[in-house]
């Protein structure tokens, strides 16, 4: 049995862009289809951070966040 991944993010050195796949093809998506409280401009943001403060401290971050989103229901 095939699977298909439904969701794909592309990142294409200054924009990240969601697909979720509708039929055939995929089709751009403002938010994360399985992460709602996700959009790219947030991610950009924690991708940023991690020149000043490095990846380390930029994960960290960044599951603190989702966290917070996940239990505060958004």
């Amino acid at each position: 049995m095939l699977r298909f991944n439904k969701e794909v993010w592309r990142y294409d050195g200054s924009r990240l862009i969601f697909y979720q796949l509708d039929g055939q093809e995929y089709v751009e998506r403002e938010v994360s289809p399985h992460f709602p409280f996700l959009s790219p401009s947030e991610i950009m943001g924690f991708l940023e951070m991690q020149e000043n403060v490095g990846e380390t401290s930029m994960i960290r971050g960044f599951r603190q966040w989702v966290r917070s989103r996940i239990q505060s229901g958004e």
